[in-house]
């Protein structure tokens, strides 16, 4: 949240207009594009994270702990600030991506559907829920042996918590793929083809009768 906080107004202040400039568009670049770059983050942010977790991983079993502190067991000598490089990058990638969502379903839908479109943001968290929660039970089930925990057990040494991350990663590269194919086809609300296509319909009208 301190990363989205921080990076819209340098976003809008300072990124945009120098965008402009050079794009010569109104908002610097295209609602696709920057949910494109939101989407090439996020696979970063998970290669980042796998990267981070390997190394606490690697902490865990060559140095010793820093003591036991009461009801949350040993410290760990690695410290916890690894995991802002990761927190701020999955920021960053929802600064764009969601934002960009917003922008997109506002826009592009007709006016009388805007309140609608809305609504399918949500839509998408709720589905994304449900996908992960499947996706983690699929982890679970597969990743599991008779002699090992599987990737997510609950003590995280003994688990590979790595290999989770680069699996998402993997999932997010094909659906950066599948974006990047739609966005190449799609034709913005207001084009030439959406003008041409209203023409179309009004020549397919019944014609009137002047009274």
């Amino acid at each position: 949240m301190l990363s989205m906080t921080i990076w819209i107004p340098i976003y809008d202040r300072i990124i945009v207009p120098f965008l402009q400039k050079i794009t010569k568009k109104e908002a610097g670049i295209t609602v696709l594009q920057k949910m494109g770059i939101g989407l090439f983050i996020a696979v970063f942010t998970m290669l980042v994270s796998a990267l981070v977790e390997t190394r606490r991983r690697n902490v865990a079993f060559s140095h010793p702990t820093l003591g036991i502190e009461t009801r949350r067991g040993e410290i760990s000598a690695m410290s916890a600030n690894w995991l802002i490089p990761q927190l701020a990058l999955a920021g960053l990638s929802e600064a764009f991506t969601v934002i960009a969502q917003v922008e997109f379903f506002y826009k592009q839908f007709p006016e009388n559907m805007r309140s609608f479109a809305g609504s399918f943001l949500f839509c998408g968290f709720a589905l994304a829920s449900y996908m992960s929660s499947f996706l983690i039970s699929v982890v679970h089930k597969t990743t599991r042996t008779s002699d090992t925990e599987n990737w997510l057990a609950e003590d995280l040494n003994k688990g590979r918590l790595d290999y989770f991350y680069y699996l998402v990663a993997a999932l997010e590269v094909l659906n950066l793929g599948y974006f990047l194919i739609c966005a190449k086809w799609y034709k913005y609300k207001g084009t030439q083809n959406d003008h041409n296509l209203e023409i179309a319909l009004e020549k397919l009208e019944p014609n009137k009768t002047l009274v």
